[in-house]
């Protein structure tokens, strides 16, 4: 009975070839996924945030408390009242540098809070 069972074994499994048994990052995966679906894959968060680091410096990312991307808004919590209020005069022109950034539209507005 093992005799048959390994002849069967040999028979039916097939070999992976590489482009199957290649590991791909999951956002890759999820974006071709998504993709297919016809749901937009915006995955930017991360580098919606380093740009807007890169943009306010390094006091202002010292009194931020929180930052975070929900629905093309970025959200921005800031500890100074004298900062928040210099935020949203500007957060106009930080969002459109934002954006040429990437080329694209990528945020809609920006919250200061």
């Amino acid at each position: 009975m093992n005799q048959n069972r390994k002849y069967f074994e040999e028979d039916y499994i097939k070999p992976r070839g590489l482009s199957e048994a290649s590991e791909q990052p999951i956002i890759n995966v999820m974006e071709r996924f998504l993709s297919s679906l016809g749901v937009p894959t915006d995955f930017n968060e991360k580098e919606i945030i380093k740009v807007w680091q890169e943009l306010t410096g390094d006091l202002i990312n010292k009194l931020t408390k929180r930052i975070y991307v929900y629905d093309k808004v970025l959200f921005v919590y800031v500890n100074a009242p004298a900062l928040r209020s210099e935020l949203m005069m500007i957060r106009t022109s930080l969002c459109e540098k934002i954006n040429s950034h990437f080329g694209k539209t990528v945020l809609k507005s920006i919250e200061i809070k």
